[in-house]
């Protein structure tokens, strides 16, 4: 569908929105459309799009409702003639992407990402950066990890101004502050090591030269300062200079402080919450049920800083209900933070996304809370394809406006361009069992591999199955790369049918000492190197198209190494075969038991040490 319009009918706030997501969509000023459209702002929460002819109206109270609409129009799933409606329950709705993780999206593929979230209804923009941005005076804050630039910063908000979304700096100012930590420069505001020294003098000049970077940056005066799950707070080099003192006081007289230098430069700052629920719980939960905060502690929480209430986890609307009202009798309004799950995936997930996300939206809705966010966390080294969780931001989207979710395929495939049946179907990579567990799980040692055997065999035959299905169904849709590179995920769904099939087939042999099948797996290792030298390119061409080269080499080293351990698997089998060595401990080792308890990350996986 082509879309024009003519200024005489679109509000001034609407154009510079409209020109920019022109850059890409059939949406120009003037005539030749095939629909004329025509804006009139309604004060409220309902955008109604009314299409007559060759002409839609759209009455809107809120410009993302207006860019909703557009969208609409341009997927055509407005009846010609027919009026269609949908409501904004969330004043601010917007998502959060963590370039913290070893991948910082280059500033003209997120641009690309700001116009398809602008059609989908998104107005915030927060990029989770806890030291990927350019501190002046600051050589070693961000060094080698591909740093924003105040520049790139500016440019970015400028762009997002253009689209009616609010830019929010988004930092940390306690925990999570390891990468700097690592220096020798930063030794004097150490506390443990990730978490900053509470009470040094030169800790409160480093978040004021972090302020004054986002001040400078960003127009907005809203900032998320973070201080979540700062653990080893006041357990470190803490205790060597004040001694012992309740974490909730450490932490709240920090709050304070970081908070008044808010204050003096005019920022609004977000805070999580659950340092101060875990705080209350005598497990360190964040979600127990019994955590009481003492009143003292909630009384020296600054009024002015906004909690926000992080959840990914809940497939219960009571849950995100019970947690709402209990920061709401704290005397807070939560911003509520939903995720969509791209940390340790190697696809967005999307069954944990739509159960999760979907009765956190709901909650929200039935308990009017006005601000929500989705976190797209990238932990693990951001080996997920993120470009695939568009899906589950078009989806968050739609539960929270549309009045017919069955707009959700052919909405998203006009706005990304790509086919939703085929990137939902590569979804299918993600469970049931922790995939990332799978791709990452050394070819000798195997210990994903022995904590899966607490299910079945046939349960793994089952998975290798599934993924050379998916395999299969993905192959007519090799060449798409709008919202998720399909190429990409066929080759992982190959190589993880290809590992599951080969380790299980490994097992036997050794154990029955089948010498002429372990030839046989001998004889597929190969296969196994060239595919892992397929995904390495693969995962290259992807990262440079889409972030700065930084953090590759992290991936790149993984890959490589398991590339060297599946030879290291076939000289070991050679010299079996040839009884060179009478056995090969490695496959022999076994646990007592297999809990599940074993990560997927690839540093728990890559090696029985922690020494790597």
């Amino acid at each position: 569908m082509t879309l024009c319009w003519k200024p005489d009918f679109v509000p001034f706030e609407l154009q510079p929105i409209l020109h920019t997501i022109a850059e890409e969509y059939a949406v120009h000023e003037g005539t030749g459309g095939a629909l004329e459209v025509r804006f009139e702002h309604a004060p409220g929460t309902v955008c109604t799009v009314k299409v007559a002819g060759r002409v839609a109206t759209v009455r809107y109270g809120a410009p993302n409702l207006a860019m909703r609409a557009v969208g609409a129009l341009l997927a055509d799933l407005v009846l010609n003639p027919g009026t269609a409606i949908e409501h904004a329950p969330f004043g601010t709705f917007g998502f959060m992407l963590d370039c913290s993780r070893n991948a910082v999206m280059k500033p003209e593929h997120l641009k690309r990402w700001l116009r398809r979230l602008c059609l989908f209804g998104y107005n915030l923009a927060m990029l989770y950066t806890e030291d990927t941005y350019e501190l002046p005076g600051e050589d070693w804050f961000g060094y080698m990890r591909g740093r924003y630039t105040g520049a790139e910063l500016h440019e970015l908000d400028e762009y997002c101004r253009n689209l009616g979304i609010q830019m929010v700096g988004c930092i940390q100012t306690l925990g999570h502050m390891e990468q700097i930590l690592r220096w020798p420069t930063y030794a004097a505001v150490k506390d443990s090591d990730s978490v900053l020294l509470v009470g040094e003098e030169r800790t409160y000049d480093l978040i004021e030269k972090m302020l004054d970077a986002m001040a400078s940056y960003l127009h907005s005066r809203r900032i998320h300062i973070g201080m979540d799950e700062a653990m080893g707070m006041g357990r470190g080099r803490y205790l060597d200079r004040f001694g012992f003192k309740r974490r909730s006081d450490v932490f709240t007289a920090h709050l304070g402080r970081v908070v008044k230098l808010c204050r003096e430069r005019g920022f609004t700052p977000m805070v999580w919450s659950d340092m101060l629920f875990a705080m209350g719980s005598r497990t360190g939960n964040y979600y127990d049920p019994d955590s009481v905060i003492p009143e003292e502690v909630v009384a020296a929480v600054p009024r002015e800083a906004q909690l926000v209430y992080w959840d990914y986890y809940h497939r219960d609307k009571e849950f995100y209900l019970n947690w709402i009202a209990r920061h709401r009798r704290m005397g807070f309004e939560p911003l509520m933070a939903s995720g969509i799950w791209t940390w340790q995936q190697l696809w967005y997930n999307r069954r944990e996304t739509e159960a999760n996300a979907g009765a956190c939206i709901d909650a929200c809705r039935a308990a009017d809370l006005s601000e929500i966010f989705f976190a797209l966390w990238g932990d693990d080294g951001a080996y997920c394809d993120f470009d695939s969780a568009l899906t589950g931001l078009a989806f968050a989207a739609e539960r929270a406006f549309a009045p017919d979710p069955a707009w959700l395929p052919q909405r998203f495939e006009a706005v990304c361009g790509a086919s939703y049946e085929a990137v939902v179907e590569a979804a299918e990579l993600t469970g049931p069992i922790r995939t990332a567990g799978i791709m990452w799980d050394d070819p000798l040692l195997g210990m994903f591999h022995h904590e899966g055997l607490a299910g079945t065999k046939h349960e793994w035959l089952d998975i290798a199955r599934r993924y050379n299905g998916l395999q299969e169904s993905l192959l007519p849709f090799r060449d798409e790369q709008a919202a998720g590179d399909l190429r990409h995920a066929a080759l992982l769904a190959d190589f993880l049918h290809r590992k599951v099939n080969l380790r299980l087939r490994l097992d036997e042999a050794y154990f029955r000492r089948d010498r002429s099948a372990l030839c046989a797996v001998i004889g597929e290792i190969p296969v196994m190197v060239a595919r892992l030298e397929d995904l390495a390119g693969s995962w290259r061409r992807q990262w440079l198209q889409r972030n700065k080269p930084f953090g590759l080499e992290a991936l790149q080293v993984r890959l490589a190494g398991q590339a060297a351990r599946y030879r290291e698997l076939e000289q070991r089998l050679d010299d079996f075969i040839a009884g060179r060595i009478d056995s090969i401990p490695e496959l022999k080792q076994r646990p007592g038991d297999t809990t599940g308890e074993i990560g997927a990350n690839w540093k728990d996986l890559a090696s029985g040490s922690t020494i790597i």
